[in-house]
Order: C-alpha cells, then sequence, then structure tokens
C-alpha cells in the first residue's frame, strides 16, 4: 500500500515541474518599460515621446536626452540624435558633448551635423576651444568634414592663431579646403605680420 503511494508521488512529479515551469515563464515575458518621466519633467512632448516609443529607446539612453533637452536642442532633434545612433546600431551617450558644446554657443544645426559626421567625444573640447575663440560654427563644421573624411587640415589651435593673426574666415575656409597643414601655421603667421593681405597668403599656399 504504502509502495503504491510512492509510485503515485513519484508519477506525479513531473507534472508538478511542468506546472512550476509555466508559472514562471509570465515572470520571464515581462517587458521592462522605458521611463520617460524624466523627459515630461523638461517638457518633451507626448508625440515626440511616442516617437521614441517606436525607437526602443532605453532609460539610459532618456537620461542623456534630458541632457540636450536642458541645454535648449528642440524635441525633434532629440528625435533625430536617437535616430542617428539606431542607424549605426549604437546606443546614444552625446549627452554631456551635446550640453557642452551649446554652453558655449554652437547652434542647434551645426551641434546635429556633428553628430552625423560622428565628430563628437575626443573632439568636443577642441570644439569648444575654437568656439571661445570666437571662430563660428561653419569653421568647426568644415574642419570637422574634413576629419571624418580622412583628411589633412589645420588643427583647432592653428585656426584660432591664424584669427588672431588677422586671417579672415573666408581664407581660413579656403586653407582647410585645401588640406594646408599645421606645418605651415608658422609661415602664414609670419606672412601676416609682414603685412600681406589673404589674397597673398592664399597665392602662398595652394594646399595639397
Amino acid at each position: 500500500m504504502v509502495g503504491v503511494k510512492i509510485h503515485k508521488v513519484w508519477a506525479a512529479l513531473p507534472l508538478l515541474a511542468l506546472s512550476l515551469l509555466l508559472a514562471a515563464i509570465p515572470g520571464c515575458r515581462k517587458i521592462h518599460r522605458t521611463d520617460f518621466k524624466p523627459l515630461d519633467e523638461v517638457g518633451f512632448s507626448y508625440s515626440r515621446e511616442e516617437d521614441l516609443r517606436a525607437l526602443d529607446i532605453t532609460d539610459a539612453e532618456v537620461a542623456e536626452l534630458v541632457k540636450a533637452k536642458r541645454v535648449g536642442l528642440s524635441d525633434e532633434s532629440c528625435v533625430e540624435l536617437i535616430r542617428i545612433a539606431r542607424g549605426r546600431q549604437q546606443p546614444f551617450t552625446d549627452g554631456d558633448d551635446i550640453a557642452a558644446l551649446r554652453q558655449v554657443g554652437v547652434a542647434e544645426p551645426a551641434i546635429l551635423e556633428l553628430v552625423r559626421l560622428n565628430q563628437l567625444g575626443l573632439q568636443t573640447g577642441e570644439e569648444q576651444a575654437m568656439r571661445l575663440a570666437g571662430l563660428s560654427d561653419s569653421i568647426i563644421l568644415e574642419l570637422a568634414r574634413r576629419r571624418a573624411e580622412g583628411k589633412l587640415a589645420l588643427s583647432g589651435p592653428s585656426l584660432a592663431t591664424l584669427k588672431n593673426a588677422g586671417v579672415s574666415e573666408a581664407t581660413m575656409h579656403e586653407l582647410l579646403r585645401r588640406g594646408v597643414p599645421d606645418s605651415q601655421l608658422s609661415a602664414i603667421v609670419d606672412l601676416k605680420r609682414r603685412g600681406a593681405g589673404d589674397a597673398a597668403v592664399l597665392s602662398r599656399f595652394p594646399g595639397s
């Protein structure tokens, strides 16, 4: 009789294990929902939040977007930042860099272009310094495009030196376009100190 009872218990074990497994499945399938409250608190619109949901934004990316939103980036630009990251199959992590550039006056369209060119990160500090030196967004972007293409170009500090020497932005644009390297900086500055105009500079340095 006892043997029969033991047999029944053992026979029931597979069914018990199956029941426990089925009970656990709903927990395994539970999906984490991204917390949009931080974006709500900085005035993000509901319609743009829906765009972000469609892009499967994470909590970490929400935190990065809050940094960008707090320095004045529009909702539309914030969504575009996530789209760019998705196009690269990477998480969006540029919040601090974007905030740093906005704080020195780099305009929103220029920041988006720098993100598209993948020219934030290590370059951000130099771009900040260029803006503080009085160089325009246009010059910052021209240098970024050259670097994104792997082409030779004057560095940010060299361009700031040229500005202080009286070289016009139009001439700096042309020097960048021509691929004039940092090694020519001293010669350009010396030429300006001797009273040469920008036309003389361009005629002397045709580029590589």
